[in-house]
């Protein structure tokens, strides 16, 4: 036959044939030398499934950071692969948007474009970044399924993969603000400081969102549709082209909407206010409440994933 016959162990011993042993199909020593021909860091696949708790899972993860950092800038060379102004194309394209929307809106709402236009400015090139990383977060996964199904790296690292390109794309993106800040003399202070562990906040929060809607979208397919038309709607219902005053009456749409209170506490620093006590309180139990969500469905699915690729 070709040398002896490799048999698979149940429990604590090696059952006989009487007791239903599975047989591989290849001989004990061809086995040997295909392993030996794998490199060690690639013999464990991820179709062996996993335990990992998600905290240890987030923790490799960080500890892997030169991998979605690399991952990551690669997605955006090759986006802008052959272009002549790459990314910066998004910068020109939202100044424009910005400066039409918000020379109309200020006017329909009746407010001095020196007071509108910075504040939709702001909360728009925010909201940019959340809406954008949210949906490119429910590919995460299917964007990583080869290095997935062959190599044992932490799902986080894919998550991770999308937040870090949609940081970048970011800071293109808020180039559009220093214009409008210098031209209509928006006095930010020190206030302006806070708006650094503000966004820290906003990046924490996109983590355990786009871990929620990856598992949900690598399971359904349709999840990605409905995330998108989920975005178009709270793009209307979050104040971001309007102040909350013009809600009136409905004002506790905003109150209860954690997009605005994310937006909030990183918008107004930038104007040279102080985010409200709300506003942070809603922004950590937001955060709180999402990882907690994102814990239980990752334990109850984490050894499913790779199947669903």
């Amino acid at each position: 036959m070709g040398g002896p016959v490799l048999r698979v162990r149940q429990g604590k011993g090696l059952l006989g044939d009487d007791g239903g042993v599975m047989e591989a199909v290849r001989p004990a020593s061809e086995a040997a030398r295909a392993s030996e021909r794998v490199p060690r860091e690639h013999r464990v696949v991820r179709s062996a499934g996993r335990r990992d708790p998600l905290g240890l899972d987030l923790y490799e993860g960080m500890v892997q950071w030169r991998l979605w950092a690399m991952l990551g800038w690669s997605d955006i060379r090759q986006r802008y692969r052959r272009s002549t102004l790459g990314p910066f194309w998004i910068t020109l394209s939202t100044g424009i948007f910005i400066l039409a929307l918000g020379l109309i809106y200020g006017r329909l709402l009746r407010m001095e474009t020196a007071t509108f236009l910075p504040y939709f400015a702001v909360g728009y090139i925010i909201w940019t970044f959340v809406s954008s990383a949210t949906i490119d977060a429910c590919n995460a996964f299917l964007e990583g399924e080869r290095i997935i199904k062959q190599i044992k790296r932490p799902f986080s690292v894919f998550v991770l993969r999308v937040v870090w390109r949609n940081f970048v794309v970011f800071l293109h993106t808020a180039i559009v603000f220093l214009p409008i800040l210098i031209f209509f003399h928006v006095d930010t202070g020190f206030t302006a400081l806070l708006a650094i562990p503000a966004f820290a906040l906003l990046l924490l929060n996109q983590v355990w969102v786009g871990l929620v809607v990856a598992i949900l979208n690598t399971r359904f397919r349709d999840v990605l549709q409905m995330v998108t038309t989920a975005v178009q709607i709270l793009f209307f219902s979050t104040p971001i082209m309007y102040p909350v005053d013009a809600l009136g009456d409905a004002a506790i749409l905003a109150h209860i909407n954690p997009v605005h209170h994310f937006i909030e506490i990183v918008r107004a620093p930038l104007l040279g206010k102080m985010p409200a006590l709300e506003s942070w309180l809603v922004a950590w139990v937001t955060i709180l409440v999402g990882f907690l969500v994102a814990l239980l469905l990752f334990r109850r699915v984490d050894r499913r994933i790779v199947y669903w690729l």
